[in-house]
């Protein structure tokens, strides 16, 4: 995110006092940040690359000209946090340092701590199913806040670790946004309801089994995003379920339906019996009455 590149450049826009754009002699542009880097300089004039603290090359999910909009809009000390941020997430996650997690953290950022200064709340209505379904991203989230309250000394609504935790997630989706995300999350709540209801017992979200669903459905979302499809079962699994545990099938192919719905089509055949594979670990590892 932070290159360190030289050579000759050209301002091409001043945004503000600590934020320009400038033109390479290549043709590219190049956002440079830094305190007071844009105090009388004007359009059209040399500049020299190194004034700048931190330096963005536009990686492919936004224009400069957006990068430099959203990096113009806040404050320093919020930049320099949201690439602390960015960097608890790459070693914590293995998430890329990208611009396309830069710019929602920072913007969300903003917005909350301007929130939290006048007062207003708002509602988090998916804390359960994020809790549960993300519960690496669900941390980090939480220790964001902490982290804003002690580098901005500014309380952000504790409900607020929600949020960060969905641009985490939807950060792992190479080309979703982030109405996806939430709706994914939703509808993978939903599946756990359904299973419990269905089974009339409750399914303990924390086991491995569980967590290893959560990871299917998550990457047929993604799948289904980046229109790839699963690799080829060569033995009828589904089948195979039925025969052992009839309610596990019955219940991967109510789970199909409810995924098909989510996703606007119907699955095939071998993403069902995935499906089925987890549901009948699940259902073996169901306390039974």
């Amino acid at each position: 995110m932070d290159v360190n590149r030289g050579g000759p450049a050209t301002i091409k826009r001043v945004y503000n006092n600590n934020v320009l754009l400038a033109e390479l002699g290549d043709g590219s542009e190049m956002v440079l940040v830094g305190k007071g880097i844009g105090f009388s300089h004007k359009a059209g004039q040399p500049v020299d690359l190194t004034i700048a603290d931190q330096r963005f090359v536009p990686d492919g999910s936004y224009a400069a000209s957006h990068v430099a909009d959203v990096l113009s809009e806040a404050p320093l000390e919020q930049i320099e946090l949201v690439q602390d941020i960015m960097a608890m997430a790459q070693s914590e996650l293995k998430l890329e340092p990208r611009q396309s997690l830069l710019v929602p953290i920072l913007d969300h950022l903003s917005f909350a701590v301007q929130r939290a200064r006048d007062g207003i709340k708002v509602d988090f209505p998916l804390r359960w199913e994020v809790a549960q379904l993300y519960p690496a991203e669900g941390n980090l989230g939480r220790r964001v806040v902490e982290l804003i309250a002690k580098r901005l000394d500014v309380q952000l609504q504790e409900e607020e670790w929600v949020a960060f935790a969905l641009h985490f997630v939807n950060q792992q989706w190479a080309k979703s946004d982030f109405s996806k995300t939430v709706s994914m999350t939703e509808t993978i709540a939903r599946v756990f309801t359904l299973l419990s209801v269905r089974w009339q017992r409750n399914i303990d979200e924390n086991t491995m089994s569980a967590s290893r669903f959560v990871t299917h459905l998550r990457y047929l979302f993604a799948r289904s995003a980046e229109s790839t499809g699963t690799a080829a079962l060569r033995v009828d699994v589904l089948a195979s379920v039925r025969d052992a545990y009839p309610e596990a099938a019955e219940a991967a192919l109510e789970v199909a339906k409810l995924i098909g719905g989510a996703l606007g089509r119907d699955l095939g055949a071998d993403e069902i019996s995935y499906l089925a594979l987890h549901t009948s670990r699940l259902y073996v590892e169901m306390p039974q009455a």
